[in-house]
């Protein structure tokens, strides 16, 4: 049996809802964003347990991942490791930005009709066009690169499999453009630039210093 991830999507909070750039910034988890990570829990209990647990260091993640710990039984014995290399995009001074208008920015600089063209091409280019979008366009020059920001995730998730039993199960709470850039650097050809849902399960295997994806964005319940 090789190493099995369980990739989960921290819950939904208020700048998902009011659509703001919520990178390395953060907001606080919405009352349903709180039930569908205790759902998640009580859900895995009796079925899963973890053998290490893991979140980036944004409070949102922290958050959903104990809240799936402790309702899925685990969560007085098993110690949650923050990473900071699985943290979010970083947009820089476009944090807390109006995602809408952003976008907008981004089809008009990159020559698509609207936003609607935009993320259809975004979807299925071989590179990330909304971060480097976002690099060129800060104004303040902190924006992540697509370069700076693959570099960092990928050594992120060697942490984790390198903290992690080789052969077992663990969980690891990350971010949405987290969880589509890492399944694009393992599958390019087979996997688009869409966002999975909130508190949704992707489960990845390492074994032998490979990465592969058993599923996408798995709504358990």
């Amino acid at each position: 049996m090789a190493l099995e991830i369980y990739l989960v999507r921290h819950g939904k909070t208020v700048f998902n809802i009011t659509g703001r750039t919520q990178g390395w910034s953060d907001s606080p988890l919405l009352p349903e964003g709180i039930a569908a990570a205790e759902n998640l829990g009580k859900v895995l209990n009796g079925k899963i347990r973890f053998d290490a647990a893991f979140c980036s260091g944004s409070p949102r993640a922290y958050q959903t991942a104990k809240l799936i710990l402790n309702n899925q039984g685990q969560g007085a014995d098993l110690p949650l490791q923050v990473v900071e290399d699985v943290r979010e995009y970083n947009f820089g001074g476009l944090e807390g930005a109006n995602q809408a208008k952003l976008y907008e920015q981004i089809a008009e600089k990159r020559g698509y009709a609207d936003v609607p063209a935009l993320m259809a091409a975004y979807r299925d280019v071989d590179h990330h066009l909304i971060a480097e979008s976002i690099h060129e366009l800060d104004p303040y020059s902190w924006a992540e690169s697509e370069a700076q920001f693959v570099g960092r995730l990928k050594k992120g998730f060697q942490t984790v499999a390198d903290l992690s039993p080789a052969d077992g199960r663990v969980l690891l709470v990350s971010h949405g453009m987290v969880v589509t850039t890492i399944l694009k650097t393992i599958a390019p050809q087979d996997t688009l630039y869409q966002s999975v849902e909130n508190v949704s399960v992707t489960r990845l295997q390492y074994e032998n210093g490979k990465w592969t994806i058993l599923s996408i964005g798995e709504k358990l319940a």
